[in-house]
């Protein structure tokens, strides 16, 4: 079978689209710059202090105590930097850490530099010769990355969360002679909404063939039991299923880590996965720092910081019904996305929030589709109920201030000069 080419786009092309939308929203001033300082629920910027709706930090535990001090305790222990290949040498905290993510995920871990790399290490290992992988289109930009490290396996894109044309695509390989890997994201960066899960487990026991990868970053730690992540909340104990954790964003320290089915794909993965032998290891600080975090997620009390922040969404998913908001999808997650008619009300709009005081991002192309400009904001542990109320109050205000303003426009007479 070809490789997809129903979204594929010719890699100049690409480039030159990617350049032209991000030099406009960096032009706008609304991407690219730089902070003075984002301790939390404040980001400082040019000199302004903005209630922060653009965060990762869902869990808000940056600057918990139980992270700063594993943290200094690495620096004093370790130094900066552990200056040897892991393919050598190796610092015991990595499998400290990796110890107790197997006490959160539940299955064996294997961490990584970051989760983009662990993507390009278990990928190339996993899927075989006479594999076919199937891949969603909004998956995350690491996984699109990853894949064109198999040039050879046969590559289908397909429509976002549609599991209609995963299932006949699936009926359609019933003879194939290797498996079939389904690659998505677990939590979706930009839209907020999960993998249907309930679909997938069902395809699961239709389609022996059918393995899944998911990217789980952005469901780390604020959700599932002991913040192992959505993904494997469903496919905990499936031995078809293997799940990418950050120990970026809510997990607040640094690496990724894969949560595998057995030791023996652990150990071919860390044998033969390429930047687990060729790239740098995690500084020594930031290990400590990422050990601090699983204590605490290991805790009997850290449901209780999940749900802090669930009381938050509700907060939020009420105050966006109350003024009417519309997003691009109802999930309930901390990511949430207001669509706009081009990157030009994108940028408009995050403009006016900043002088409202308040900061949340854009997102164009290549975040998303061409098509599908927005404004990204995020509810994190940081942000207060009386923050959550006011930002979504300003923000359909700015929304439908900038639309008026569109509509009046485009209905204005062209004159011509004589």
């Amino acid at each position: 079978m070809a490789r997809a080419e129903r979204f594929r786009i010719s890699h100049s092309r690409k480039i030159d689209g990617a350049d032209r939308y991000v030099s406009a929203a960096q032009q706008a001033g609304v991407i690219m710059q730089t902070a003075q300082s984002a301790s939390g629920r404040h980001v400082s910027l040019d000199g302004a202090s903005l209630l922060n709706f653009g965060s990762c930090s869902y869990m808000a535990l940056q600057c918990r105590p139980e992270l700063r001090e594993a943290a200094h305790a690495a620096l004093e222990e370790y130094g900066t930097q552990f200056h040897f290949s892991s393919a050598y040498l190796q610092s015991p905290l990595y499998q400290e850490l990796e110890a107790l993510l197997q006490r959160i995920a539940g299955r064996p871990v294997l961490v990584a530099a970051s989760t983009s790399l662990a993507h390009m290490a278990a990928l190339p290992v996993l899927v075989r010769d006479g594999d076919t992988m199937l891949i969603d289109q909004f998956a995350h930009a690491s996984l699109h990355t990853a894949v064109q490290l198999l040039p050879s396996v046969p590559l289908h894109i397909l429509r976002h969360n549609r599991m209609d044309q995963l299932d006949d695509t699936l009926t359609g390989l019933r003879d194939a002679p290797g498996n079939v890997w389904y690659i998505a994201d677990g939590l979706y960066s930009m839209l907020g909404d999960f993998a249907p899960y309930d679909a997938l487990r069902r395809l699961l026991d239709r389609h022996d063939k059918l393995r899944l990868y998911i990217d789980d970053a952005h469901a780390t730690s604020w959700t599932g039991a002991r913040g192992r992540g959505s993904a494997l909340e469903h496919f905990a104990n499936d031995e078809r299923v293997v799940v990418a954790l950050s120990l970026n964003k809510a997990f607040s320290a640094a690496g990724g880590a894969l949560a595998l089915p057995n030791v023996e794909t652990l150990q071919r993965i860390r044998r033969c996965g390429g930047p687990m032998l060729f790239s740098g290891p995690i500084q020594p600080p930031m290990l400590g720092a990422a050990v601090g975090s699983a204590r605490l997620h290991l805790e009997p009390d850290f449901s209780v910081l999940q749900a802090e922040l669930q009381q938050r969404l509700s907060l939020g998913l009420a105050a966006i019904e109350r003024v009417g908001l519309e997003l691009s999808t109802p999930a309930r997650s901390p990511i949430f996305q207001a669509q706009c008619d081009s990157p030009r009300v994108a940028f408009t709009v995050a403009q006016r929030m900043r002088e409202r005081g308040f900061y949340c991002c854009i997102c164009v192309f290549p975040a998303v589709p061409m098509n599908r400009p927005g404004i990204r904001f995020t509810v994190t542990r940081h942000n207060e109920p009386a923050d959550i109320e006011q930002f979504m109050a300003k923000l359909a205000e700015c929304l439908a201030e900038v639309a008026h303003e569109q509509r009046h426009a485009s209905q204005e007479p062209v004159t011509f000069a004589q």
